[in-house]
Protein backbone atom coordinates (compact mmCIF):
# COMPACT_ATOMS: atom_id res chain seq x y z
CA UNK A 1 0.00 0.00 0.00
CA UNK A 2 3.18 2.29 0.36
CA UNK A 3 5.02 3.72 2.96
CA UNK A 4 2.15 6.46 4.17
CA UNK A 5 -0.24 4.15 4.98
CA UNK A 6 -0.35 4.99 8.39
CA UNK A 7 -1.12 8.71 7.92
CA UNK A 8 -4.26 7.07 5.18
CA UNK A 9 -5.31 5.11 8.45
CA UNK A 10 -5.25 8.15 10.70
CA UNK A 11 -7.23 10.63 8.07
CA UNK A 12 -9.47 7.75 7.61
CA UNK A 13 -10.03 7.77 11.54
CA UNK A 14 -10.24 11.13 11.44
CA UNK A 15 -12.48 11.51 8.56
CA UNK A 16 -14.87 9.05 11.15
CA UNK A 17 -15.30 11.10 13.46
CA UNK A 18 -12.06 9.67 15.66
CA UNK A 19 -13.35 6.09 15.35
CA UNK A 20 -10.62 4.29 16.49
CA UNK A 21 -12.11 0.60 15.79
CA UNK A 22 -10.60 -0.65 13.00
CA UNK A 23 -9.69 -4.29 10.91
CA UNK A 24 -6.11 -4.06 9.91
CA UNK A 25 -5.10 -6.94 6.96
CA UNK A 26 -2.01 -8.38 6.31
CA UNK A 27 -1.10 -11.06 3.56
CA UNK A 28 -1.57 -13.78 6.54
CA UNK A 29 -3.94 -12.43 9.11
CA UNK A 30 -6.46 -9.75 9.74
CA UNK A 31 -6.19 -8.32 12.87
CA UNK A 32 -9.58 -6.53 14.86
CA UNK A 33 -8.18 -3.71 17.77
CA UNK A 34 -8.08 -0.22 18.67
CA UNK A 35 -5.98 2.06 17.00
CA UNK A 36 -3.34 3.82 19.51
CA UNK A 37 -3.37 7.82 18.20
CA UNK A 38 -0.97 8.77 21.12
CA UNK A 39 2.68 10.13 19.57
CA UNK A 40 4.47 9.01 22.60
CA UNK A 41 3.38 5.00 22.51
CA UNK A 42 3.66 4.75 18.55
CA UNK A 43 6.63 3.92 16.68
CA UNK A 44 8.05 5.03 13.58
CA UNK A 45 6.71 2.96 10.74
CA UNK A 46 4.53 0.86 12.95
CA UNK A 47 0.76 0.64 13.42
CA UNK A 48 -0.27 -0.14 17.13
CA UNK A 49 -3.32 -2.19 18.17
CA UNK A 50 -4.26 -2.12 21.96
CA UNK A 51 -7.19 -5.17 22.50
CA UNK A 52 -6.23 -6.75 19.43
CA UNK A 53 -7.57 -10.38 18.41
CA UNK A 54 -5.89 -11.92 15.31
CA UNK A 55 -8.47 -13.92 13.03
CA UNK A 56 -7.69 -16.06 9.29
CA UNK A 57 -7.17 -13.70 6.68
CA UNK A 58 -10.27 -13.20 4.65
CA UNK A 59 -12.59 -15.48 6.76
CA UNK A 60 -15.99 -14.22 7.30
CA UNK A 61 -15.66 -12.80 10.88
CA UNK A 62 -14.67 -15.49 12.87
CA UNK A 63 -13.11 -14.26 15.63
CA UNK A 64 -14.32 -16.55 18.42
CA UNK A 65 -12.59 -17.12 21.87
CA UNK A 66 -9.74 -19.73 20.21
CA UNK A 67 -8.50 -16.58 18.26
CA UNK A 68 -5.17 -15.30 19.98
CA UNK A 69 -5.57 -12.00 21.75
CA UNK A 70 -2.97 -9.65 22.56
CA UNK A 71 -3.48 -6.28 24.87
CA UNK A 72 -0.66 -4.52 22.69
CA UNK A 73 -0.25 -5.77 18.82
CA UNK A 74 2.34 -3.72 16.03
CA UNK A 75 2.42 -4.04 13.08
CA UNK A 76 4.71 -3.07 10.45
CA UNK A 77 3.43 -0.71 7.92
CA UNK A 78 5.14 -2.53 5.17
CA UNK A 79 2.57 -5.57 5.91
CA UNK A 80 -0.65 -3.92 5.49
CA UNK A 81 -2.04 -4.49 2.52
CA UNK A 82 -5.83 -3.21 3.31
CA UNK A 83 -7.94 -1.27 6.60
CA UNK A 84 -11.21 -0.36 7.28
CA UNK A 85 -12.05 2.06 10.30
CA UNK A 86 -15.14 -0.19 11.46
CA UNK A 87 -17.30 2.66 13.29
CA UNK A 88 -20.00 0.66 15.45
CA UNK A 89 -19.21 -2.66 13.32
CA UNK A 90 -17.17 -5.46 15.36
CA UNK A 91 -16.06 -8.46 15.76
CA UNK A 92 -18.13 -10.52 17.72
CA UNK A 93 -15.59 -12.52 20.32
Amino acid sequence: MGTDILEKIYKASDMTGGVTDIVIFTESFKAYGTLVRDDKENMKHILTLKNATICHHFDECSCNIESPKYEWLNINEEKIIAFSVLGYLTCSN
